[in-house]
């Protein structure tokens, strides 16, 4: 009788890359690298995620928005980093940070082929990050309008989750293969120089296309009635403004603090 084994029985499973306590206390500096980079970058976002809507719903000029949040902080550092305001963006950005941290470390663990980590770190930031900043987004438009508190209008859903896939995708996987494009093509010869590159450049070209996605959300919360002739008048008018805006935003959010998350994750080799 043969006593060949099937190919699959033969088949085993890689070994862990790391020890329990080792993996542990990695994830102890995913968390101590997700929080630092979100408090770098939450102040300035909370300032001009307010000042958006705000401008959009005419309660305040964009610039006097940003003028009137950024001397809020500035004047009371303490009651601005307890406000509700900001612990909600605070909360947002650390979980986005983490969530990714642990990906990237977990597929270490298991060995994980390197083409299919950006996608499982794609997969989870997006869940992560689309259920958060909606919530955010939703919260913000009750707390900064004009009226009475209503209710988001599903569409409005959907918009920012579109939004916020392509922030994402721009944010956590477009940078990799943008880095490697640039080395490639010797447009950069230095693999940092070139990630760092990749990292701000692409949270911030992506604003060119999601920013209108994010005006029409928001126009539909505050104008339910108008028509879409209406509302392309509005994304038309505030739309540069809006845009530029939103890349100063998006710049500290996943640029900045994309790189000062890698940077505080490279202490784990210390480990």
């Amino acid at each position: 009788m043969s006593t060949e084994l099937k190919p699959s029985q033969n088949k085993q499973q890689a070994p862990l890359l790391y020890t329990k306590e080792r993996l542990l206390k990695l994830y102890g500096v995913d968390l101590i690298a997700a929080v630092s980079s979100a408090a770098m970058v939450s102040p300035f976002i909370a300032v001009v995620d307010r000042s958006i809507i705000e401008n959009l719903n005419g309660k305040r000029k964009l610039v006097d928005g940003l003028k009137f949040g950024l001397k809020s902080f500035a004047s009371n550092p303490f009651q601005f980093t307890t406000s509700r305001q900001f612990g909600i963006v605070l909360g947002l950005y650390f979980s986005t940070y983490a969530t990714a941290n642990f990906v990237d470390t977990t597929c270490e663990q298991y060995s994980v082929d390197a083409s299919k980590t950006p996608l499982y770190k794609f997969a989870a930031t997006s869940i992560v990050n689309i259920f958060l900043c909606v919530y955010k987004d939703k919260v913000f438009a009750s707390m900064f309008g004009v009226s009475a508190s209503k209710a988001l209008p599903k569409l409005s859903y959907l918009l920012f989750a579109a939004r916020d896939s392509l922030t994402i995708a721009a944010s956590f996987t477009a940078p990799a293969y943008i880095a490697n494009a640039l080395q490639n093509k010797s447009i950069v010869s230095s693999e940092k120089s070139a990630n760092v590159i990749a990292q701000l450049v692409c949270p911030a070209a992506v604003q060119l296309a999601s920013t209108p996605v994010h005006l029409y959300a928001l126009d539909l919360y505050n104008r339910p009635g108008a028509s879409l002739a209406m509302r392309g008048q509005l994304i038309k008018k505030e739309y540069v403004k809006s845009t530029l805006a939103r890349i100063g935003r998006i710049g500290p959010a996943f640029g900045i603090g994309g790189v000062g998350n890698t940077f505080f994750r490279s202490y784990r080799t210390l480990i």
